[in-house]
């Protein structure tokens, strides 16, 4: 049997896509979907987005937020500054998936600062203005920029504990990248439509989110463990399928904080 209430436990943005995550106080919305989530990508020289898939060192790659932007770093802490009001008039035509998008280059010295680190030619681009990107989720079209395919992801701390318990190792919620972790038994978030706010909020839980050779990298060191993936494999497999955690969308949301209690709605 389901509680009728969860809490908030963590919040989570990603500014730039496949890099490591920022914990927040606060979840914020606004037209375009969650402030400051997924908003600059790396792209190759053939235009295609980089992620961990293909690229483990994202993972090793920080982001602090500043005065007029974000610092990012490497692991040895030597950065560069992506700054609010650089913009560039280059304009990309790349794809999320198979989803076209059209980005505008963020500054030409960032990306030659990402380059020099992964020794390839790669820019920095930006979700544009002009452009806009749905998610048809119950008959509301919900704004978000570069996730992958659903504006946000939800994770269960309990389910969490027990996966780490079933492959003996201590696994950091970091690894499967959510926006929102919340708490309650189990494997319950697989029965949940919904979560309601007390200001009339709501997300909405879309479907399990299928997962791939990501949250085998250790975000500490960017090294694929081959071992551990093959574990993940076997102990998150549901109807054929390895998943962990909700994809979901904000319905109506305009701020959440942790410590908010959430009321729960069965699927």
């Amino acid at each position: 049997m389901l509680p009728q209430n969860t809490a908030i436990k963590a919040l989570f943005i990603y500014p730039v896509k496949s890099l490591a995550g920022v914990r927040v106080a606060t979840l914020d919305f606004n037209s375009s979907g969650v402030v400051n989530d997924r908003r600059y990508m790396l792209v190759d020289g053939k235009n295609r987005m980089l992620t961990q898939r293909s690229h483990c060192q994202l993972a090793q790659f920080h982001l602090t937020q500043v005065v007029g932007g974000w610092r990012v770093s490497n692991r040895q802490g030597a950065g560069i500054l992506i700054e609010d009001e650089a913009n560039s008039e280059r304009l990309i035509d790349t794809e999320v998936w198979s989803t076209p998008i059209r980005t505008r280059e963020k500054s030409r010295q960032v990306s030659q600062w990402f380059s020099e680190q992964l020794d390839e030619w790669v820019r920095l681009v930006e979700f544009d203005d002009l452009e806009s990107r749905y998610c048809a989720v119950d008959q509301h079209q919900v704004p978000f920029s570069f996730a992958d395919g659903f504006p946000l992801l939800i994770c269960n701390d309990s389910s969490l504990c027990q996966l780490s318990r079933a492959v003996d190792y201590p696994l950091d919620m970091a690894r499967f990248r959510p926006n929102v972790v919340i708490d309650m038994p189990v494997d319950t978030e697989f029965q949940v439509s919904a979560l309601n706010a007390d200001d009339g909020g709501q997300l909405l839980f879309i479907e399990p989110c299928v997962r791939c050779n990501v949250p085998a990298i250790d975000p500490l060191t960017g090294v694929f463990q081959k071992d551990l993936h093959l574990q993940l494999k076997a102990q998150l497999k549901r109807a054929g399928k390895v998943v962990f955690g909700m994809n979901a969308a904000a319905i109506r949301c305009r701020q959440l904080s942790i410590g908010q209690e959430l009321g729960i709605i069965e699927a």
